[in-house]
């Protein structure tokens, strides 16, 4: 087992276990999953979209009705039903086959078939400036930051004059030095990662779930770069991560 691959890692979640994989609550492990538990991972769905709309038409636009949106690591489609119930076109990206094929089951199941369910490799078939709404929440944490720096730019091109962007970004681990040291190990060495999901009582070949931090220095120089203005923030902490949720608006050039 190599370390350190996120690609791969979120290829193993969407096989193995690709609702705990969105949120890790031992409820959503496969071995845990009953009617119970999906009709709960759904409802979070629903919640966290109400406040997006609320917050966006509270402090950014307060006409706000989007036509098309796109969520950004959608995995199994938690937050696709709930955002194609207020748009007329909903777009999920994500990197994960498996996750992909649970989200198409879940949008057929809970009528919500017309949505559309991309790879990631599939993104640049979007055109510029097309979306009313471009979102992703707790999925950049996931990816490593120079990546994820070129993705923030493609998906903010990807926003339409007056549009609006609702992006979720961990900008700083708060653990211990020797957790954030025991996790270096487990990125690079596979042995240590397989080791110690042992003596959690996991498989050993149990996937990784790399978290990143990114500087917001070079996040706000991409919004600014990208023409986004009007921003709200929303502090978030989980597990010593902190992170923010940034609401914005694209304006048009001759207004910067």
């Amino acid at each position: 087992m190599i370390a350190g691959n996120p690609d791969r890692d979120w290829q193993m979640w969407g096989k193995v276990n690709p609702y705990f994989g969105v949120l890790t609550d031992p409820k959503y492990l496969n071995a845990n999953l009953n009617d119970d538990s999906l009709q709960e991972f759904f409802a979070s769905g629903e919640c966290h979209i109400e406040h997006v709309y609320s917050v966006i038409r509270d402090k950014i636009r307060p006409d706000f009705q989007p036509v098309q949106v796109l969520d950004y690591g959608c995995g199994v489609g938690r937050l696709i039903v709930p955002l194609s119930k207020r748009s007329q076109t909903v777009i999920g990206i994500d990197v994960s086959r498996g996750m992909l094929e649970q989200a198409r089951k879940n949008c057929k199941r809970l009528g919500t078939a017309s949505a559309r369910l991309l790879h990631v490799d599939e993104m640049e078939t979007l055109a510029p400036a097309s979306l009313d709404l471009v979102h992703s929440f707790i999925v950049f944490q996931h990816i490593p930051t120079t990546r994820g720096e070129l993705i923030l730019r493609k998906l903010l091109a990807l926003i339409a004059e007056g549009g609006v962007g609702a992006i979720h970004i961990t900008y700083a681990d708060s653990r211990s030095g020797f957790r954030r040291g025991v996790t270096a190990l487990r990125q690079r060495i596979g042995l240590v990662h397989g080791l110690l999901n042992l003596v959690r009582h996991r498989p050993y070949s149990t996937p990784h779930m790399q978290m990143n931090s990114y500087s917001m220095n070079r996040i706000f120089e991409i919004l600014y770069d990208s023409r986004c203005s009007n921003l709200h923030v929303e502090f978030s902490s989980h597990s010593g991560y902190h992170g923010a949720m940034l609401y914005f608006e694209k304006s048009p050039r001759a207004l910067l």
